[in-house]
């Protein structure tokens, strides 16, 4: 966890994903994104919602560079739209919105890969095509790349708001999955300490995520 220009920005580790979130909320950051001038804004959104977008396109099957180009399309798609007032907040969520554009990019990509490959490729055309989840599975995928973000966030603000010791006797214990006696050893805090720890910080995860899947 480090201190930038004021801001927390935290990258741990939590299950198979690396963090790395932003502060700004989500009501300031739309305000914020209805000025093109508004480059913090526009800043935190691409922090915000590219690494999703990037794990949601690798689960749809396309490799690390061709994800990276599918979240940068999709956000440039977002942006225009979003300029142009296409995305009106009291009929849907923006990561509905966004969840149909990176779609449509993705699918893109897909198409014009299996364009690309020549009739001797059919085998690889056709396992290509093969790999292509269907309409439910490609919603779940989102849900999920959805939710672990929102986690982030709620580790980030809990990481704000509480004290180091007890984050990083947290972040050993749970995360790392030290044994509660070398925590506390390496700590120099008790063996209560550390789980007491443990709870704190789900007792506030919890609290915050509640407080944040309605309008992340």
């Amino acid at each position: 966890m480090t201190q930038v220009s004021g801001r927390v920005r935290i990258s741990v580790r939590i299950g198979t994903w690396n963090v790395f979130v932003s502060t700004i909320t989500h009501t300031t950051l739309l305000l914020g994104l209805k000025t093109p001038s508004d480059d913090r804004a526009w800043s935190e959104f691409y922090a915000r919602y590219e690494p999703m977008l990037i794990g949601f396109a690798r689960r749809l099957g396309l490799n690390e560079h061709d994800a990276q180009d599918a979240a940068q399309d999709a956000l440039l798609a977002f942006a225009d739209g979003y300029r142009r007032g296409r995305y009106d907040r009291n009929k849907g969520r923006l990561r509905t919105w966004l969840f149909g554009i990176a779609t449509n990019k993705i699918r893109e990509i897909q198409r014009q890969k299996g364009k690309d490959l020549t009739n001797t490729d059919l085998a690889e055309k056709t396992l290509l095509m093969s790999q292509v989840p269907d309409e439910h599975s490609i919603s779940e995928m989102w849900e999920s790349e959805w939710r672990h973000a929102v986690m982030d966030s709620c580790m980030e603000e809990v990481c704000r708001h509480m004290e180091v010791s007890t984050i990083r006797a947290f972040e050993l214990f749970v995360l790392k999955e030290w044994p509660a006696d070398k925590v506390a050893q390496h700590l120099g805090l008790s063996r209560n300490a550390v789980f007491k720890a443990k709870r704190r910080v789900l007792s506030r995860m919890r609290g915050t995520y509640k407080h944040l899947q309605t309008d992340w």
